[in-house]
């Protein structure tokens, strides 16, 4: 038995489903049922009852949550305490991004947190940047305690604090030679012709994107999806493609070859600081997060 199952088994306890659970944990659904599948073995009982599509607990599964809650939260208040007493890991502060940090001014803000912060006390920044779902899941998982993402789409959104950073607009970003450069702006069907190339799944730009075609009824495939946007920029240089990607993305100094043009209707996706609602930080994390809360907002 360990804490993820744990927290997976509350996890369906609170949504009543496997596939809703596993959303909100950024977990596969097989990977979930696997995990309660040999925390039951373990056990040697039944947790739930599967009828269909639903899931209800068992009489010892309800039982059971009463004792999973309190470990869960037992841990939690554990870790808190023993921040206070580990001077490294209470010095800190473990931040989860999307690959924005250069693009969005991330580093400048965290390196005036540095600067200004107590002179006396070195502080750690422990930062993973990876795609969305992962991040995620670390922030689940509690290998980060702050997290920075978009927040378009974001599921179970009830159980964050959110702190709002930056509105970013979309732009079609292009070849400077391609035909499409003669436009003020562009609609989703004068892109139909042209292939396009996008980020993958696991960002949500992509669900962005998709759901900006599906409003005007246009079924458009990408060509070529990749997990970096300066990947795509790259192969913009070159060829005839073209993507959609938010305007503070798009680095028109490291790709001179490429340029963007506005959309006719407004696509925008939403980037925020978030924390989980349960999750108790440490002193320099709260202070960093309030930190944050009162600087200026980029454009």
């Amino acid at each position: 038995m360990n804490l993820n199952q744990l927290k997976y088994f509350l996890a369906i306890v609170k949504t009543g489903s496997f596939s809703n659970a596993a959303d909100d944990m950024y977990i596969s659904q097989s990977s979930m049922s696997k995990q309660i599948k040999a925390l039951e073995t373990e056990l040697g009982v039944d947790l739930f009852k599967r009828e269909h599509s639903k899931v209800y607990l068992t009489e010892i599964g309800a039982e059971f949550a009463k004792y999973a809650e309190t470990t869960i939260k037992q841990h939690n208040e554990m870790l808190l305490y023993l921040d206070e007493f580990a001077t490294k890991k209470s010095n800190t502060i473990r931040f989860g991004s999307i690959p924005v940090v250069s693009s969005y001014g991330i580093s400048a803000l965290i390196a005036d947190f540095t600067n200004h912060y107590n002179p006396n006390l070195n502080v750690v920044i422990d930062m993973h940047e990876n795609n969305q779902q992962r991040v995620m899941k670390e922030l689940f998982e509690g290998t980060i305690d702050i997290a920075l993402v978009r927040t378009d789409y974001l599921e179970n959104i009830e159980a964050f604090d959110i702190m709002p950073y930056k509105k970013d607009i979309f732009v079609l970003v292009c070849n400077k030679n391609h035909p499409l450069t003669v436009k003020a702006s562009i609609s989703p069907t004068d892109i139909i012709p042209y292939p396009l190339s996008l980020l993958d799944t696991s960002s949500v730009i992509n669900t962005i994107v998709r759901k900006a075609f599906e409003k005007y009824g246009v079924e458009k495939r990408a060509k070529c999806l990749t997990t970096r946007h300066k990947i795509l920029m790259e192969i913009l240089q070159t060829s005839n493609d073209i993507t959609l990607l938010p305007y503070s993305l798009v680095d028109l100094h490291q790709f001179p070859h490429i340029t963007t043009i506005p959309l006719t209707e407004e696509v925008t996706s939403n980037v925020a600081l978030i924390k989980l609602k349960n999750r108790k930080l440490n002193k320099i994390t709260k202070d960093f997060w309030n930190f944050w809360q009162k600087k200026p907002k980029p454009e």
